[in-house]
């Protein structure tokens, strides 16, 4: 931890080794940029920003934006113009309006009464994609943030300057303002940052550690850095791409499991999902076809039972193209889903610079992400919900005709009894 003449650590101040934050302990500061428009983010993209692969640049087009919408706030606090979150207080005080000698204070007082999230910090790869996605968004020109002001959010994102993030405190009906205002109130100085570099300490001293400065508001500058669903989003880019990585997973495994349970190839002939065309299905199919038996792939198990007197395979096995399929087809709606939410402006009011003026509206809600994701659980759900039925078809000898729980001498060893119920617990534990 950087040390600095002056600091004065609070009683609670958080030590340096906190679980999940010793993953940077070999950090190395990437080399390579992504350069971010608002528009072009992918959710494999976010998840390597997350992993610090990258840092960030603006696109000189997402530049001009930033600029121009900004001239529109410049122009209403200018002329006085009573517009909610730039000259009024929010929620239910969205009617009073406030002396322009306090605009920007207004904009501190928001941050730091919102940051009321609990619970332990997000780990970093996590909070590196909550900021990453916030400067996409405010890159899409419509939130009237200085550009300024973005740069210095990108200059601690590229410097791994990491605000503490509480894991608890959104509900989503109104974005996820807790987590962010967080966020936003290690970017201007105040509460707990990490970075490599310096460990846990005051956000100021870690962003004067790596030669940054905190960030003044301006008016309408702290609505713009706390008004999104970037939470729901960032943590729905990191579910779809792990269901994406199980879904092929476990198309591999089935397919090992019907080999080793000496079942038939027959169930995914190119024909029978060609008259029950639906994408995923065929694609699962062709994923078994590649990987079992075949006249360029010949399996010496499959020949062992060729013309054995079985007619066909149980559901677990046979209708693994229809189930893993939907799932996949799950996953990739949720996808689409997800990656047009990440490359979304999501304030209220918003800033439309070819317009010349603001809109206040509802972009801020997570109803969106959060359905879909409640819908990729399901698909999840049902992937881990087949798979331990084919543990439990593995497991028992009248199924399988192998070994009890797959060992030898049993009674002395039990083999894989208990993994069987352990599986089964965590196909329950998907429901949630």
């Amino acid at each position: 931890m950087v040390v600095i003449e002056g600091d004065v650590m609070s009683p609670d101040f958080i030590a340096s080794k906190l679980e999940g934050f010793d993953l940077y302990s070999k950090y190395q500061e990437p080399e390579k940029y992504i350069y971010l428009d608002g528009h072009s983010l992918t959710t494999e993209g976010l998840i390597n920003l997350g992993k610090g692969l990258y840092k960030i640049k603006l696109t000189p087009e997402a530049e001009a934006k930033v600029k121009q919408s900004r001239e529109v706030i410049e122009r209403i606090v200018k002329e006085q113009t009573v517009v909610y979150g730039i000259t009024t207080g929010f929620g239910k005080f969205a009617r009073t309006v406030i002396p322009t000698s306090k605009l920007k204070e207004l904009q501190v007082n928001l941050v730091r009464s919102h940051s009321a999230g609990v619970g332990k910090p997000l780990i970093p790869e996590r909070s590196r994609m909550l900021l990453a996605l916030r400067i996409n968004v405010l890159a899409k020109g419509y939130s009237g943030i200085s550009l300024e002001t973005l740069q210095q959010v990108i200059e601690a994102f590229n410097a791994s300057c990491l605000p503490y993030i509480p894991e608890k405190g959104t509900v989503g009906a109104s974005g996820d303002l807790a987590p962010l205002s967080h966020l936003a109130l290690g970017l201007i100085g105040e509460g707990k940052m990490w970075s490599p570099k310096s460990g846990w300490a005051d956000a100021k001293y870690v962003l004067q550690a790596h030669g940054l400065k905190p960030i003044t508001l301006k008016p309408k500058e702290g609505l713009a850095l706390i008004n999104g669903t970037q939470m729901i989003s960032s943590l729905g880019c990191e579910a779809v791409e792990r269901a994406s990585a199980i879904a092929r997973q476990a198309d591999i495994v089935a397919a090992l499991t019907l080999e080793v349970l000496k079942g038939t190839t027959r169930a995914f002939d190119t024909d029978i999902h060609a008259v029950r065309p639906h994408r995923g299905q065929i694609e699962v199919a062709f994923r078994f076809r590649s990987l079992l038996d075949s006249d360029h792939h010949p399996s010496e198990i499959a020949e062992s039972h060729r013309f054995c007197d079985r007619v066909q395979d149980a559901y677990t096995l046979r209708c693994c193209p229809q189930v893993h399929g939907v799932a996949n087809d799950t996953i990739a709606f949720v996808k689409d889903i997800i990656t047009t939410e990440i490359n979304s402006a999501t304030d209220n009011p918003m800033v439309f610079a070819e317009r010349g003026e603001t809109i206040s509206g509802g972009n801020f809600h997570g109803e969106y992400p959060a359905k879909a994701l409640d819908y990729l659980a399901i698909g999840v759900h049902e992937l881990a919900t087949i798979s331990e039925r084919r543990i439990e078809r593995l497991c028992n000898p009248s199924l399988s005709e192998l070994p009890a729980f797959l060992v030898t001498e049993g009674g002395l060893n039990s083999g894989f009894m208990i993994a069987h119920c352990t599986a089964a617990a965590l196909g329950e534990y998907t429901k949630a």
